[in-house]
């Protein structure tokens, strides 16, 4: 992995299910040290399936690769924005044997190229968190009192680091509107640099309906205080994680009408999708769900569920990965 902290709590879980696990830890760009020790660990491992995420893993199975006996290169892509000549490269060459979308918006644009060979690449979605599959045994007391949040205010979060491309300015100016015409409910911002919304905040008067949390490490204790979940990215997202374990947690979500978005959410029947960059239609499709009682989004939520269940489980994504393996080893 690329993480500059270790994941004790993900390491020990990992250990529980594969007692023999070996860590390293890489960096983007690979040195001659790392791509020898890599090259170690394929000789002593022997592995059937190299399957690589962030582009570091992927450069160092391609580099580390060679000159080993063959094994099933598996390469995984997640960013929804339309790739480059040499982005494309690494994906053409005939020592990877299968491109990884998460979502089929993402599988249209790597095959709209045409120098990938559509018959290699597979989809496999992206899978929740399994402690977000069941909201029942996620505990969140004292949270909203920690968090400053109204214990009667009806909560709407935006869960994900600060970028301009995730759209939480079209967030506030929706709830600026919404605000302006009588709306009572709280906005929490939930992420890493959110304290950059600060001067936006002040501009719109928002100060006491809005606030701004730093990145947590108990995202499920977030949701579970949650009442509707939005995300009003405007691009680079494909499959939005937040969207996925939000609908498991049994939480309705309006989210912008994005490729991938618009598999992630089931519009009318799971949440709402809206058009990109649209702060009134925004506002209007947070409305709908503030009007509700909350039965009624309790019965959205519970579709949610079952969708996020049946599309996004560890189960669904275990049983999709074998297929694709054993496609790869009969090829």
């Amino acid at each position: 992995g690329e993480s500059e902290t270790d994941d004790k709590v993900g390491l020990v879980r990992l250990h529980e299910v594969c007692p023999n696990v070996h860590v390293m830890k890489i960096n983007k760009r690979p040195t001659w040290s790392s791509i020898q020790e890599f090259r170690q660990i394929l000789k002593s491992f022997d592995p059937d399936v190299v399957e690589t995420f962030k582009a570091g893993a992927q450069y160092h199975s391609l580099y580390g690769g060679i000159g080993h006996n063959r094994h099933i290169l598996t390469f995984y892509r997640g960013i929804s924005r339309q790739m480059d000549y040499w982005q494309e490269l690494k994906y053409r060459l005939k020592r990877v044997d299968v491109v990884v979308p998460n979502c089929q918006a993402l599988h249209d644009i790597i095959c709209k190229s045409g120098r990938v060979d559509p018959e290699k690449v597979k989809v496999i979605y992206d899978e929740i968190d399994p402690v977000c599959s069941n909201p029942d045994a996620v505990d969140a007391t004292g949270l909203r009192a920690e968090l400053n949040i109204p214990e009667d205010k009806l909560l709407i979060t935006n869960l994900g680091n600060y970028s301009e491309w995730r759209g939480q300015d079209i967030t506030l100016r929706a709830v600026k509107l919404l605000k302006d015409n009588g709306f009572d409910f709280h906005l929490l911002f939930c992420g890493k640099e959110t304290e950059l919304l600060h001067p936006l905040v002040s501009e719109l008067k928002l100060e006491d309906s809005v606030t701004l949390s730093p990145y947590r490490r108990d995202p499920q204790r977030v949701l579970k205080i949650t009442d509707i979940l939005v995300n009003s990215s405007t691009g680079n997202e494909s499959l939005s994680g937040a969207l996925l374990n939000s609908q498991a947690m049994g939480i309705p979500a309006v989210a912008s009408r994005m490729p991938g978005f618009d598999e992630s959410v089931g519009d009318q029947e799971t949440g709402i999708l809206f058009p990109v960059g649209d702060a009134k239609a925004l506002a209007d499709s947070l409305s709908f769900f503030i009007n509700m009682t909350d039965d009624d989004r309790s019965t959205w939520g519970s579709r949610a569920h079952k969708r996020a269940i049946n599309m996004f489980s560890s189960k669904a994504r275990v049983r999709r990965r074998l297929e694709v393996y054993q496609w790869a080893m009969d090829r």
